[in-house]
């Protein structure tokens, strides 16, 4: 008899499981709680289970929390970008955002395809340059424009920078802006911090009822350029579809540079030689010797391999080392480089509205430039509506706020008349001075020369020189 079994039917050793049981809350189990076939369960370790194992974890499972934002703050985790991102991740990333207002798993995609794509990158970079020129100032009520609030917020760094993050909300779909005249600073917080649906700022990332509403607090600024199911998103939604697609291309290009580029090596070895291990395994020694080679070969390294020579002197390689050059059609690459190539383009034409203005592709002329430009032109100035739509209605009103006797009536503007080039000047210029007329220092202030830089030129000396006349003995001025 066992010991297990003489205690199983020792009534001590019962009694004293029962009591146990009663004072932990384990179930009354007269076999016992423990032991093959109940797996240790009610936090009673198994000696038999084997403990889990591991050193490197795909996603860290203890995050802590980092404070984001400058007065309001919002409590951030980590976004988990080890997601395995395709056309699925895609669509329930966006629907968690449009039906629940979750975008934990959005802003996880959209900052991975930001901070991995130069081109978006340069997409940003265009538009954010574009509202960079675009000098801004303040009116009053009568349209007179107000140099010192000029000066004191539409030229500060920090109301730059706001104005730029309303035109980037046209990517995001969605921004959450916290700024601070007082210290002359703005932030914007991350995605997932924000519920659209309700326009809150949560106070944490996988907060779904606390936080503050971006419309009661004066210091934050909720910007939505379209709140239509279709458009909700904003343009990141389609780029990161694009994305995705362009980044699996660039990953299967370079896959296959690898493969196509350098020759194949092939390591051959004897089928069998009938050798066996101590523990009377057959094995094949040359299988083993070929695996280590093949996983170890680089360019840098050289090649050994074991061989016999027979009764002729030959040598016979135990082990046949190759290299085989790859097959494949010519141009390929193609196959990727125009995928992308065409996914870039219609990425530039739906923002840009047409594509010379970023990629002539080796095509195209002076004329069509000038057309698409004006064409971004052109969208550039229907973004600066509703940049200057939410400065004056939901801007204003919070601003207004830090300052004492702010004056009533005051708006954000900016001048919209067209600058002229040179050559657009000159021909101007040349049909004015045909007419009898010419341009005034206030015209070419308007086109961005200053009056500083404009001064008149000396009047012109006519020298007068006499001249005889032989014929008659006169003499006459020539000038």
């Amino acid at each position: 008899m066992t010991r297990k079994e003489r205690r199983d039917q020792d009534p001590e050793v019962q009694k004293k499981r029962t009591e146990l049981a009663n004072i932990l809350g384990f179930p009354k189990d007269p076999s016992g709680v423990t032991g093959k076939g109940h797996g240790g369960g009610w936090g009673v370790g198994d000696g038999s289970g084997k403990p889990a194992s591991g050193t490197a974890p795909a996603t860290n499972p203890f995050v802590i929390p980092k404070a984001a934002g400058l007065n309001t703050i919002s409590q951030t985790f980590p976004s988990s970008y080890y997601v395995d991102w395709n056309l699925s991740t895609w669509r329930s990333a966006c629907d968690q955002v449009t039906k629940s207002g979750y975008p934990v798993l959005y802003s996880a995609m959209v900052s991975w395809v930001y901070e991995c794509s130069p081109f978006v990158v340069s997409l940003f970079e265009k538009l954010g340059a574009a509202v960079g020129r675009i000098k801004f100032f303040m009116v009053d009520a009568n349209g007179n424009k107000m140099d010192d609030l000029t000066a004191e917020i539409c030229n500060k760094p920090w109301c730059l920078q706001l104005r730029k993050e309303i035109m980037f909300s046209f990517f995001w779909g969605f921004t959450g802006l916290n700024f601070d005249p007082v210290a002359g600073k703005i932030y914007k917080y991350p995605l997932q911090q924000i519920d659209p649906i309700n326009r809150m700022l949560r106070a944490s990332t996988f907060s779904f009822y606390d936080g503050v509403n971006f419309d009661e607090t004066d210091n934050l600024l909720f910007i939505q350029p379209s709140t239509s199911y279709e458009a909700f998103l904003g343009w990141m939604q389609q780029i990161s579809r694009s994305f995705i697609q362009m980044n699996s291309n660039k990953n299967s290009w370079g896959a296959a540079g690898r493969r196509v580029a350098f020759p194949i090596l092939t390591v051959g070895y004897p089928q069998n030689d009938g050798a066996v291990n101590a523990d009377g395994v057959q094995i094949n020694p040359y299988k083993q010797d070929a695996e280590l080679i093949a996983a170890n070969t680089n360019p840098q390294n050289g090649l050994v391999y074991p061989y016999t020579i027979d009764s002729s002197g030959n040598i016979i390689k135990s082990i046949e080392i190759d290299f085989e050059q790859p097959g494949t059609a010519a141009n390929t690459h193609k196959i990727f480089q125009e995928f992308n190539n065409d996914e870039k383009n219609e990425i530039r034409e739906m923002i840009f509205g047409g594509t010379l203005t970023s990629n002539s592709d080796g095509k195209g002329s002076y004329a069509l430039g000038e057309v698409h430009e004006n064409m971004f032109d052109a969208v550039v100035a229907d973004k600066l509506e509703f940049i200057l739509s939410t400065l004056n209605i939901d801007f204003i009103p919070k601003i207004s706020k830090f300052y004492k006797n702010f004056p009533k009536g005051v708006t954000f503007d900016v001048d919209q008349t067209k600058k002229l080039t040179i050559e657009e000047m000159k021909a101007l210029s040349d049909v004015i001075v045909a007419n009898g007329k010419r341009l005034s220092d206030t015209f070419f202030e308007a086109n961005g020369i200053s009056r500083d830089f404009i001064e008149y030129g000396p009047e012109p000396v006519i020298q007068e020189e006499e001249v005889e006349v032989k014929a008659s003995g006169l003499k006459k001025k020539v000038y």
